[in-house]
């Protein structure tokens, strides 16, 4: 069942199968994780290509609807008598299909939009929730390549917030990736930590954390890895 967190996470899987990993999510902590931090980055991504649809696209595609030959009616459909000259129906029916071809265009994004937003509103109250609980520690350490790296923990809601500050920049071809590491030394990724405008990293959350865990960053290959491959440049202890 741990297999199928990447396409869960990517809304691939349906069925019976995605309701026997849900029943299987809501026991296993560590797919929980995954599976957040698999949506997150899938998230980013669509964000990092999304871009709005041109000024001109509705001048645009009207004009090439109506450069564009269109199909001869069936020999067996009568068409409707035009209500005016010629001319008008012959350029009335491309301008109809490319309003309709628009519509649906602008239609789908503005539905992405909508996801993405809805999206990125949840995480945010997510992490207002952990950065108001009662109880909830703040402590920092230094990186071994500079710059400074803060947690905010709420213990009782066994969630915390990590972001940073001064890491210098990777190439295309690196990437921080954030760990929880636990006790006996397994790590399980917790996300990767997206560069924000100001040089910071934008705030990660990390769930189903237990006694005894630290939190740890590496420098991994893009994308992300599995189990880390480098030593952390950080490893912070948590506080019960």
């Amino acid at each position: 069942m741990h297999a199928l967190s990447g396409v869960y996470a990517l809304d691939a899987v349906d069925g019976r199968d995605r309701d026997r990993f849900e029943h299987h999510l809501a026991r296993c902590p560590s797919c929980r994780i995954e599976v957040h931090g698999l949506q997150e980055t899938a998230t980013r991504f669509a964000l990092a290509v999304s871009a709005p649809p041109p000024a001109q696209l509705k001048i645009q595609v009207m004009a090439a609807a109506a450069r564009t030959r269109q199909l001869s009616p069936l020999p067996d459909v009568r068409p409707l008598p035009a209500p005016g000259p010629g001319w008008l129906r012959r350029f009335a029916v491309p301008v109809a299909a490319a309003c309709l071809v628009l519509a649906i265009v602008l239609g789908t994004l503005l539905a992405i939009s909508r996801s993405q937003l809805g999206a990125e509103r949840a995480q945010q109250r997510e992490i207002a929730a952990v950065l108001n609980a009662p109880g909830a520690r703040i402590v920092r350490g230094r990186t071994a390549l500079g710059g400074s790296a803060t947690v905010v923990v709420a213990p009782k809601l066994h969630r915390l917030v990590f972001t940073s500050t001064g890491l210098p920049s990777l190439p295309g071809s690196e990437v921080y990736q954030l760990w929880v590491i636990a006790p006996a030394g397994t790590a399980t990724s917790a996300g990767l930590l997206a560069r924000a405008a100001d040089g910071s990293t934008v705030p990660v959350l990390a769930s189903g954390l237990a006694a005894g865990d630290r939190i740890g960053v590496t420098v991994e290959p893009a994308g992300g890895t599995t189990k880390p491959t480098t030593t952390p440049v950080v490893v912070i202890a948590l506080p019960s």
